[in-house]
């Protein structure tokens, strides 16, 4: 007896669930090869790598959240003007970021812990190959970036400044920008800062930055990728969204790639499961969720609005009222922290 053949559907299904593996993964490594050979091609220069590359990809990859969504886009009030305010003040903070690692690079030179004798200089990574500083400039920056980001959702206080980035109800490029400035700046100088002290060249850091804006980019597109087994090793936007969880115990994967995660017990990728339920705030109850200048109050505002929010569930809790329902929004406080009222 010959096996049974599976139903049309059935392959019609698989063949759709391939092709659609193959384009997400020709998508990521083709438009990583593109990033490097613009990097070679203008030898290294930043200014015209962001004009060739850097810029029309932001706008391909925005663009295409429309010709193949994973989510429907439909916008809430006041968010897109929000979110371009954003990408607005991105562009000066991105500016103020490059003044203040330069002047720290001038002030202490790079490789401080060889100039100083803590280590030879036989292990300063200038010592090896292009490709060989570009991944130690990686792996440092990925951990790095992974112990700042672990922290903004940890500690309170950069909480405060980090929840900016986590108001939002769904992902998309347009919101990838979407964080307080203070966050911003210190989330990525501290990075650098500890990236340029093993001794890397300029250009390998170059290098394995526009390798890190391109996955960046990834992570928050609303397209219907299928990366398969990809996404245990790299931060896709179908892990990313895990991130952006409205529950805690969901709202891992910080680093870029997911060794870190990995190696400290914070990687998230539930089985069965495309996506949160709810992305988003834990508790956003007086959060302004779509207005930038309040975005920008909310370290200042924060105890008022614990403070409003302790009132009212107090009064929910007194014999007679009504049961207290489950607040919208997610991941208003630092793991850890109690619930609901400890912070916004």
């Amino acid at each position: 007896m010959t096996a049974a053949r599976p139903p049309p559907t059935l392959r019609v299904n698989g063949d759709r669930c391939m092709v659609r593996h193959c384009v997400s993964w020709l998508f990521l490594f083709g438009s990583v090869a593109l990033g490097i050979a613009t990097v070679l091609h203008f030898d290294f220069d930043p200014a015209p790598i962001a004009t060739h590359f850097l810029f029309p990809y932001y706008a391909l990859c925005t663009g295409l959240q429309y010709v193949w969504p994973e989510t429907p886009n439909r916008f809430e009030r006041g968010e897109v003007l929000t979110d371009v305010l954003h990408n607005l003040m991105l562009i000066a903070v991105t500016g103020f970021q490059n003044f203040v690692i330069h002047a720290l690079v001038a002030l202490t030179g790079t490789g401080l812990l060889f100039q100083y004798g803590v280590l030879s200089d036989a292990w300063a990574a200038h010592h090896l190959p292009l490709w060989g500083q570009v991944l130690v400039a990686w792996l440092v920056f990925d951990f790095m970036f992974y112990v700042t980001h672990r922290i903004g959702h940890e500690v309170d206080f950069f909480w405060r400044l980090h929840s900016v980035h986590h108001c939002a109800h769904r992902l998309s490029v347009l919101n990838a920008s979407r964080a307080h400035p203070l966050d911003l700046i210190w989330r990525r100088i501290v990075p650098v800062f500890v990236t340029f002290q093993t001794g890397v060249s300029q250009e390998a850091f170059i290098l394995s930055g526009v390798i890190g804006s391109v996955l960046a980019t990834i992570t928050h597109m609303n397209v219907r990728f299928r990366f398969g087994w990809l996404n245990y090793l790299i931060g896709t936007n179908e892990i990313h969204r895990w991130h952006h969880s409205n529950r805690i115990e969901e709202a891992k994967n910080y680093s870029i790639v997911m060794l870190w995660d990995h190696l400290f017990g914070t990687f998230v990728y539930p089985q069965g499961r495309r996506a949160p339920e709810r992305l988003g705030l834990f508790d956003e109850r007086h959060y302004p969720l779509h207005g930038f200048l309040g975005q920008q109050l909310v370290p200042l505002t924060w105890a008022r609005m614990k403070a409003r929010r302790a009132r009212e569930d107090a009064s929910l809790a007194q014999p007679g009222s009504m049961a207290a329902t489950p607040a919208p929004g997610g991941l208003a406080h630092p793991a850890g922290a109690p619930q609901p009222t400890a912070a916004p």
